[in-house]
């Protein structure tokens, strides 16, 4: 029987000014609402432009299929660009830095609007962005279907078939809209239709056991997605090869819209570095552990939930009675998260992920023998994300960022967590862990000059996967399911594989320099207590807040 259960998401230099020389800000304030007495003149006008925009975004919907048409995109090109206009007409200049910090995530997001309708066009080249279904295959059309647990309210069912029936139309759409179509994009949303056909084949199957209404509906999605499928096969050979983005426009989105102060040559000569460092510490790691085995992966469900539980707990008493930072109540072991499944492993034709003999990718390989790594990354980093910020009443800092601004803070601080917990000496008991530590930090390296060259358009999705896989140290062959969501992912979102390390790397000098502008006074706990109170913002803005530096955000202004 197969196991659905997903888990939380897996799934960003110089001198400084004078007044950078004084006592450095206060914290932000814990709330900041648009009607705080403390604002300053033309903030409430921002968040006010603010809630306009993000309302502006999503396309029109028309008979429940978005509008990616030429006239809407170019309506909608237009209307990011005079959003620009009206927020360049606000004067943050005499602001205190925390309400402009907020100022420049508004920026951040609309130009990221602008770049997806001037750059990126995902509606014009990228097949697999007609996800009709949300089975977290990427960036995705708007009002993608979160397929339901059968049986479902009587009162949804007839909701729900009108969706059904608006698949044929919306891939009908795509096929008219899709008029620069590239070839690695179009063979990943070959990969992604044959998915949705068995997805909506087998919804079929079970809604004939429970609302017969959904059949035909269900069926006439598969049938479309299949149709879809054919069609690109039919295409994909006559279509360019490279879905990037250009290094030109994949080094302005890092500094423009993701606020990331290095660019793609500082990534790969950084990386570099750090890929070096990772595979010499796994082999001194090897060489001291060499007498001892390797945990064997557990083998049941049971056995997985059981581990997972003990590791959690593990990790959050040391978190918390080590006083590295604070952890809330509400920050506990989920007992029905599961193991994370793959979008295409949400794939009814195969088997489930404890069906023997095992299949386990790479993740699954360091998980299921110890996974603690990868808890510290998904339940105090991810997890505590999404649970801090869905209670984060602040008017701009509260809402989720659009465009991935938030990315590279996200993936860096929970890959951040990964080696702290090493160095910390959580791991000092368990040494076959720290291998696996350094493992995922040698995959984690590898993967940044792939995402690059792919988006200069020097390698292909093929030649990036190869090179994640040949560089990656251990459990990872050719066809690894990791591998193949990993670069999918990183062609189809820029600065998403960069962002786990090169947003380590950022915060660590954050790090860094706070401790040397506090020298004694600095503490580790209060560092990154302040560091998660700044809420889900580019880390360059963070250090702006902390340190009241903003030799990095005058570059991205």
């Amino acid at each position: 029987m197969r196991d659905w259960t997903p888990a939380l998401a897996l799934l960003l230099l110089g001198s400084a000014p004078a007044s950078a020389a004084a006592a450095p800000p206060p914290p932000p304030p814990a709330a900041v609402q648009a009607t705080d007495p403390a604002a300053p003149a033309g903030y409430r006008d921002l968040v006010a432009l603010y809630a306009a925009f993000r309302a502006a975004v999503p396309p029109p919907v028309r008979d429940g299929v978005p509008d990616y048409g030429p006239a809407a995109m170019a309506a909608q090109h237009r209307t990011a660009r005079d959003f620009l206009a009206r927020l360049a007409a606000i004067d943050d200049s005499g602001w205190p830095i925390p309400y402009r910090v907020d100022f420049m995530l508004v920026l951040a997001e609309m130009r990221g609007f602008e770049f997806q309708h001037r750059v990126v066009r995902p509606w014009l080249r990228d097949p697999a962005f007609y996800s009709t279904t949300d089975l977290g295959f990427g960036p995705k059309m708007h009002g993608a279907l979160h397929l339901p647990r059968l049986p479902m309210p009587a009162g949804e069912v007839a909701d729900f078939a009108r969706k059904l029936d608006a698949v044929p139309r919306i891939l009908a759409a795509a096929r008219a809209n899709l008029t620069d179509p590239r070839g690695d994009l179009a063979r990943l949303a070959i990969v992604q239709k044959q998915v949705e056909v068995n997805v909506y084949g087998e919804l079929a199957e079970q809604a004939a056991r429970h609302h017969p209404e959904l059949v035909a509906p269900a069926r006439r999605a598969r049938d479309a997605a299949a149709a879809f499928k054919q069609w690109l096969e039919s295409i994909e050979a006559t279509l360019p090869a490279h879905g990037g983005i250009g290094r030109e426009n994949y080094d302005w989105y890092l500094r423009h819209v993701l606020l990331f102060p290095y660019d793609s040559r500082a990534i790969e000569e950084i990386g570099e570095r750090e890929y070096q460092r990772q595979i010499a510490f796994l082999k001194i790691e090897e060489h001291r552990n060499r007498a001892l085995p390797m945990p064997e992966p557990v083998t049941t469900r049971g056995a997985f939930d059981a581990k997972r539980r003990a590791e959690d707990e593990r990790l959050l008493a040391f978190l918390r009675d080590g006083q590295w930072l604070s952890i809330p109540d509400y920050l506990q072991h989920d007992p029905e998260e599961g193991p994370y499944v793959f979008p295409f492993e949400r794939d009814p034709s195969k088997p489930g992920l404890f069906d023997p003999p095992l299949r386990l990718h790479f993740f699954f390989q360091a998980e299921f023998r110890d996974g603690t790594p990868l808890r510290a990354h998904n339940l105090p980093g991810h997890a505590f994300d999404s649970l801090q910020q869905s209670r984060d009443t602040r008017p701009i800092r509260g809402q989720r960022r659009l465009f991935f601004v938030n990315g590279i803070r996200a993936e860096g601080w929970a890959f951040y967590l990964e080696e702290l917990i090493l160095q910390a000496g959580l791991l000092d008991g368990t040494p076959k862990t720290r291998e696996i530590d350094y493992i995922l930090g040698a995959k984690r390296a590898a993967r940044l000059v792939p995402e690059i060259r792919m988006h200069a358009n020097e390698w292909t999705w093929a030649e990036a996967n190869r090179s994640l896989i040949a560089r990656t140290p251990k459990w990872m062959a050719p066809g690894d399911a990791v591998a193949q969501f990993d670069i999918e992912l990183y062609l189809r979102q820029p600065g998403y594989g960069v962002g786990y390390y090169m947003g380590k790397v950022e915060l660590e000098k954050l790090l860094a320099e706070r401790a040397m502008q506090l020298g004694d006074a600095f503490d580790i706990k209060a560092f990154h207590d302040q560091f998660r109170a700044s809420g889900a913002i580019p880390i360059s803005l963070i250090r702006w807040e902390m340190t009241g530096r903003d030799d990095e955000i005058r570059t991205m202004r």
